[in-house]
């Protein structure tokens, strides 16, 4: 009887592949596939390391100029950048999927893509849930299920164990710089203040209701944190920060010398890299206090 009913799926429900892949992504729209995406053009960073990471990166064929990471990256074809992608050379490609993330690309390019029919799928975790999530979903699109759920599992078990030590250890008054001239700080809600907290960090920025706040000196100077950490590209060398604003020099971070300078890939992109990230955040802001 049961194959007496899949014969009579397969011949009169001809256009309907039982590998059919449907999902739907971080804008609620349904997605769905024939089957595993083969030709994929990724428009973000950490899409890119993301596919490279769960054994997709043979099929990836196009990648943003921002794309650095891993290595083979640097050799797939260029579609210019996060904001402003070139469309023609995204379509010249004919990929079966393009994967962005709204974080980054522009309303008016989505529309673009999506007029084209070619299947978008939109990810953009803001968290490390959210990023299992997007690993998980990317690794169903790909045909990589099996090795995203194992990378899942693996960065879950490492972070699990960071955030277990953490809640150990006494809690770090903490101010991420992710902009030194304006001052521009991570704030409540992000991506960045999830890892602080969670790496045993008491984000002084998170007060205000802002994601990124404009800070003035004298808010750091009234917040005085125990740890001043810097995204790497801001500041290379701790005793510019002295010239630039002499008066911090009486804050605990100096005293201390607890002053960092850390790699903005690693931390700020939403990727498998996220827990490198989380993990360097916890011995800069835990390690070598007493």
């Amino acid at each position: 009887m049961i194959k007496l009913c899949l014969a009579f799926f397969l011949i009169f429900c001809p256009n309907r592949s039982i590998s059919q892949i449907s999902l739907v992504d971080d804008l609620q729209r349904k997605l769905t596939l024939d089957s595993p995406a083969q030709r994929i053009v990724s428009l973000a960073p950490s899409i890119t390391e993301t596919l490279f990471a769960i054994g997709a990166g043979n099929q990836v064929v196009g990648v943003t100029d921002y794309c650095n990471y891993p290595n083979e990256a640097k050799t797939k074809q260029r579609v210019g950048g996060v904001i402003n992608p070139n469309i023609e050379a995204i379509i010249g490609l004919k990929p079966d999927l393009i994967v962005l993330s709204m974080e980054g690309n522009v309303r008016e390019d989505f529309n673009k893509l999506t007029s084209f029919g070619i299947p978008v799928f939109v990810t953009n975790p803001r968290n490390l849930a959210g990023i299992y999530t997007s690993i998980s979903q990317l690794g169903t699109l790909t045909g990589q299920p099996a090795q995203a759920m194992t990378l899942v599992h693996s960065l879950k078990m490492r972070a699990d164990s960071i955030v277990l030590a953490a809640f150990s250890s006494k809690s770090r008054k903490t101010l991420l710089f992710v902009s030194l001239q304006p001052i521009i700080v991570a704030g409540r809600g992000t991506f960045l203040a999830e890892l602080i907290e969670l790496a045993g960090g008491m984000n002084t920025a998170a007060q205000t209701s802002s994601t990124y706040p404009a800070y003035s000196r004298e808010a750091v100077l009234k917040d005085n944190p125990d740890v001043l950490i810097f995204m790497s590209g801001i500041l290379s060398n701790p005793a510019e920060l002295s010239q630039l604003y002499p008066e911090w020099k009486t804050l605990n971070a100096f005293r201390r010398k607890k002053i960092f300078v850390i790699d903005s890939d690693i931390v700020s992109r939403p990727g498998p890299r996220a827990v490198d990230g989380l993990e360097m955040l916890y011995k800069v802001i835990q390690e070598g206090h007493e």
